[in-house]
């Protein structure tokens, strides 16, 4: 996120990749706290969950994220997907199995793919809503360093 951050702001300031983008207000920086929030609540989960299981039942487990983002962009946005596509997304789920099952694991597991939904959805209304809108450069200059300081502690802890 440091090496994000960094390179996000040479792109921007420096080489003019992309025009710089202030934020607006102060409910779109709790909006861009809130996303870099969630993005650690992934990251963490998602490494304290490989404690517990295998690597192969944590994948499985990640393949559900369409099911979870389409979940969370109808409760966010209302935005409905065809049918067909929740169907499938019953298919994708239901396929989940493992015999080396662990409780613990499998419930950090969820929450960090949940996690990397909900990011999902959150970043696509800070990359389109028309009041706070910021391109893709801009957000991660802002979501970065906001990241790195919710998980210099994570890191210190597990690390």
């Amino acid at each position: 996120m440091t090496a994000c951050s960094l390179f996000s702001y040479i792109a921007i300031v420096w080489m003019k990749m992309v025009p710089m983008q202030t934020i607006r207000s102060r409910v779109q920086l709790m909006k861009i706290s809130a996303l870099s929030l969630v993005f650690c609540g992934s990251v963490v989960n998602g490494n304290v969950s490989l404690r517990y299981l295998p690597v192969s039942f944590n994948q499985e487990i990640g393949a559900t994220t369409p099911f979870f983002t389409a979940v969370f962009a109808y409760l966010m946005t209302l935005k409905r997907e065809a049918w067909l596509t929740y169907v499938t997304l019953i298919l994708v789920v239901t396929g989940v199995g493992e015999p080396s099952f662990h409780l613990f694991g499998f419930i950090v597991c969820v929450a960090a793919t949940a996690a990397r939904a909900l990011k999902s959805v959150l970043q696509g209304i800070l990359l389109s809503s028309e009041g706070e809108k910021l391109n893709s450069m801009n957000l991660l200059l802002y979501k970065a360093p906001i990241a790195v300081v919710l998980l210099l502690p994570a890191t210190l802890y597990m690390e």
